[in-house]
């Protein structure tokens, strides 16, 4: 398999996620402090901690999808090592963040680390789980389930607005997917408007997926498309080190 990931793009935003989350805490920090030194200024102390939370949690959101370890553009790698060549994905290169190209079609993956048992039912998906801390504990996480099927179809959409934009005589249906990394997730399905499926079963479920049926051609130009995108910007990157190392 190939792998092409858009590093510059998540050097850049793991930084951006580590300042706002600094950030984000030391203006929590002058917030206190104000509330506590100057107590008639109760109006700037509630604007700097509505401020100081949301950059925080932005910070942490955006340091788990591009700065921890592994992140999940290299847990699908890994979970798709073993492929031929024929199979490509592309990480933060096109509008949805993970895509695959692959014999049969085009794909897009979101992706969540969650455990426990979940629904996959029609459009609403949910966490079956009883209250406790841990539950209550799971509202500060940086990641949640959210609504992945929305995100799916949006970015399913985006994708094929793109290649209709992008790729001359191409019409390629796209098939989201739904991948769930924690060994522990227990997935009940019941006619999910989105696949969900666990990373080791995911190898299976593109070799035996339909995906739209490229056509020889078809794929030829998704590729070519794609590897423009991602083979330009890596060589202007090593033109400007060379340009650095140069000086």
């Amino acid at each position: 398999m190939k792998v092409y990931s858009n590093t510059r793009q998540i050097g850049r935003r793991a930084k951006v996620g580590q300042i706002a989350n600094l950030g984000g805490i030391i203006v929590l920090g002058g917030g206190l402090v104000i509330s506590v030194t100057k107590p008639e200024w109760s109006l700037y102390t509630l604007a700097l901690l509505v401020v100081g939370v949301v950059a925080s949690q932005y910070g942490i959101v955006t340091s788990y999808r591009y700065a921890r370890k592994p992140r999940p553009d290299e847990e699908l790698a890994n979970a798709l090592k073993g492929l031929d060549d024929r199979y490509r994905l592309y990480n933060y290169w096109l509008p949805a963040y993970h895509v695959m190209l692959a014999p049969r079609g085009l794909y897009v993956f979101v992706t969540r680390g969650l455990g426990g048992k979940l629904l996959a039912e029609g459009r609403k998906w949910r966490e079956q789980r009883r209250f406790s801390l841990g539950r209550v504990l799971r509202i500060f996480s940086p990641e949640s389930l959210g609504n992945p099927v929305r995100e799916a179809e949006w970015d399913r959409d985006a994708m094929k607005e793109w290649v209709r934009q992008h790729v001359e005589g191409v019409e390629a249906d796209v098939e989201p997917m739904v991948v769930f990394f924690n060994a522990s997730v227990d997935i009940e399905a019941r006619s999910p408007a989105v696949k969900p499926v666990r990373a080791k079963a995911i190898k299976e479920a593109l070799r035996r997926g339909e995906g739209g049926g490229l056509s020889a051609e078809d794929y030829r130009r998704l590729a070519g498309a794609f590897d423009d995108i991602a083979g330009a910007a890596e060589a202007a990157d090593s033109n400007g080190r060379d340009r650095a190392k140069a000086k």
